[in-house]
């Protein structure tokens, strides 16, 4: 790589570390302020990891520390290690508030990615295509019809008119049926039939995620980007978050049940499509920004060691149980889980690798 290509490669690069660093701030964060709101005591709250100390200071019994490398802070709150008996620790709260300390990282990953999609809306504005086709992908339908850049779809099977969503509903669901479409070119109508091929897609009602076949043509569409207002923004923010909780619960429910394959990616995977996202544009960097921490939120909440969502399944046995659970044995049950946790980010990894190898390969 020569050094105009890592010039050029550096602000991705730059944009992908500050996005994870920034969405591990916030989860740490979350679990450090609602420490501090139920009256736990906490040793320290560090941005990044490493030594030596760029600077620290220390108020009550906190040390606030940046690190050298700031891409992964972390907050260690007192009782929350085998033999620590602070009388302000985690284990002298009441259950309600392990649960508000354990949950409210997640919560803020949830909270920044609302603000992610509020920024889109009301800063940069959101790209929303209209009828004009801008692009024809070659060894497609549109491509064998003859369509052009530059024709506007106006219709489909006779009825004119149409909103592009309402064409684009009835292409998705006509895969591998014969359609007549609507066309308007330099002020003239054409009818163009068209047989869409047929693509795997999925879809979402409530909870339950499954493959369906959905009719594409292979084309693009003209988008100009519209900002919205802080309202409505607002309301982008929470029904998009919302939607992509749902998404990754009907995901793992879809994986669980069979009805979606496994597509879990590991670090290389993610920082991958990241750097891609970037390179086409900083909005689709921020979407998949978006995507990452409500994804990153959801898993901490899931019941396996050593996320927190299995440290919440143990403070609500101990609140049914009325007593806790032996601390060490609980640790070896954590460390248990980090172990296999960190066996699979390293065959995540391996496989993004070939992954990325494969398709590269195939590009030349």
């Amino acid at each position: 790589m020569d050094l105009m290509s890592i010039a050029e490669a550096a602000p991705s690069v730059v944009a992908i570390l500050l996005a994870f660093g920034l969405i591990v701030l916030f989860h740490e964060a979350g679990h450090f302020l609602a420490a501090r709101a139920s009256g736990m005591a906490v040793y320290e709250f560090s941005i990044g990891f490493g030594r030596p100390l760029l600077f620290w200071f220390k108020r009550g019994q906190t040390q606030y520390s940046f690190r050298l490398w700031p891409f992964i802070s972390y907050v260690r709150v007192a009782g929350m290690e085998p033999g620590d008996d602070h009388p302000q620790g985690f284990h002298r709260k009441s259950r309600f508030a392990q649960a508000f300390v354990l949950a409210t990282g997640s919560l803020m990953n949830f909270v920044l990615a609302i603000g992610i999609y509020i920024f889109m809306g009301a800063a940069m504005g959101l790209p929303v295509p209209d009828n004009m086709v801008e692009k024809i992908m070659p060894d497609t339908p549109a491509a064998s019809a003859g369509i052009q850049p530059g024709d506007r779809l106006i219709g489909i099977n006779g009825k004119l008119d149409l909103s592009l969503e309402d064409i684009q509903k009835q292409i998705r669901g006509s895969p591998g049926t014969a359609i007549d479409l609507e066309i308007e070119r330099e002020g003239e109508r054409l009818t163009i039939e068209i047989t869409p091929m047929t693509e795997t897609g999925y879809d979402l009602k409530r909870l339950r995620l499954t493959q369906v076949p959905l009719g594409v043509l292979g084309v693009y569409f003209h988008t100009s980007r519209q900002r919205k207002s802080i309202g409505e923004s607002v309301v982008l923010g929470f029904t998009s978050t919302i939607g992509m909780i749902q998404l990754q619960a009907a995901g793992l429910l879809g994986m669980l049940a069979r009805t979606v394959p496994p597509e879990a990616k590991g670090p290389v995977g993610v920082v991958h499509i990241m750097y891609g996202e970037a390179r086409s544009g900083w909005l689709n960097f921020l979407f998949i920004f978006a995507a990452i921490t409500v994804a990153i939120g959801f898993l901490n909440l899931l019941p396996v060691p050593p996320l927190d969502g299995s440290r919440l399944v143990i403070v609500a046995l101990e609140g049914i149980r009325r007593k806790p659970f032996d601390k060490q044995k609980e640790s070896i049950v954590h460390v248990i889980g980090l172990g296999l946790f960190l066996v699979l980010v390293v065959l995540l990894t391996y496989r993004d690798i070939v992954a990325i190898v494969t398709q590269g390969e195939a590009g030349r």
